[in-house]
C-alpha cells in the first residue's frame, strides 16, 4: 500500500463508488522529476475487486480525457500542464461508469434541449475552439456564448477574443476533454449543484477507518 507521503496532494474525492461497494476513491496530483503534474486514482480499500476499479477509472481518464499513463502507473496530459479543474471533472465523470461499459472518445457536438439546437465544436489545433449552434428558431449566439462560458468556467479555459470563443493556455488541442465537458457546459449551474452535494457526502477515510 502507498504510504500517503508518496501518494501526494489529494485534490479531488469520490466518496462513495457505487459501483464497487461505496469505496472512497482519491485523485491526487504529485510533480514528476521533470516538473509535468501527475496524477494518481487511489483508495485505500483493500478488497479484492479495488485493484481493478482504479485500473478502469485511470482508463477511463485515459480515454475519454486523452490523458496517458506513466511509467510509474500516473497519469499525465501529453502537454505537460496542469489542467487541474479539468482533470478533476474528468476524473469524477469517469467514476460515474460502470467497470463493464464500453469506452470511447465523446463526439465535439450534442444535440441541446434546451433550445432544440445542435451544438457543436471546432478547434483550430492550438488550445482554441468555438462553439457553434444550428436548427430552427433563434438564440442562436446566445447559445452558443453561454455554452462557451460554460466550458471556460468547467475547464479553466481563457477567452479568445470571440464571444463563442475559448482556448486552454497549453496552446495545444484537448478534443477529448472538450468532448466530455461539452455536455456539462450546457448547464454549468447544475454541474456545480452536482459536485457540491457530492462533496457533502462524505470524505476519504485512512487505511485504519476504511473497512476492508
Amino acid at each position: 500500500m502507498a504510504r500517503t507521503a508518496e501518494l501526494g496532494n489529494r485534490i479531488e474525492l469520490l466518496s462513495m463508488d457505487k459501483n464497487c461497494h461505496d469505496i472512497s476513491i482519491g485523485l491526487y496530483e504529485q510533480p514528476a522529476p521533470d516538473g509535468v503534474p501527475e496524477y494518481l486514482v487511489h483508495c485505500f480499500s483493500q478488497k479484492g475487486d479495488v485493484a481493478a476499479r482504479l485500473q478502469f477509472i485511470a482508463e477511463a481518464m485515459k480515454v475519454l480525457g486523452g490523458m496517458e499513463s506513466t511509467a510509474a502507473g500516473r497519469l499525465r496530459f501529453t502537454c505537460g500542464s496542469t489542467h487541474r479543474l479539468a482533470c478533476k471533472r474528468l476524473f469524477l465523470e469517469a467514476g460515474k461508469l460502470a467497470s463493464d461499459a464500453a469506452l470511447s472518445a465523446r463526439p465535439l457536438s450534442i444535440h441541446d434541449k434546451k433550445s432544440g439546437f445542435e451544438i457543436t465544436v471546432d478547434g483550430d489545433g492550438t488550445g482554441a475552439y468555438n462553439v457553434h449552434a444550428s436548427g430552427d428558431g433563434d438564440g442562436h449566439e446566445r447559445r452558443t456564448k453561454a455554452v462557451a462560458g460554460g466550458l471556460r468556467k468547467l475547464a479553466e479555459m481563457a477567452e479568445t477574443g470571440a464571444e463563442a470563443g475559448a482556448a486552454f493556455a497549453c496552446g495545444q488541442a484537448h478534443d477529448q476533454l472538450v468532448g466530455l465537458l461539452l455536455a456539462r457546459a450546457l448547464n454549468v449551474r447544475a454541474v456545480l449543484r452536482e459536485e457540491d452535494a457530492a462533496a457533502a457526502q462524505g470524505v476519504l477515510a485512512a487505511p485504519s477507518a476504511q473497512s476492508v
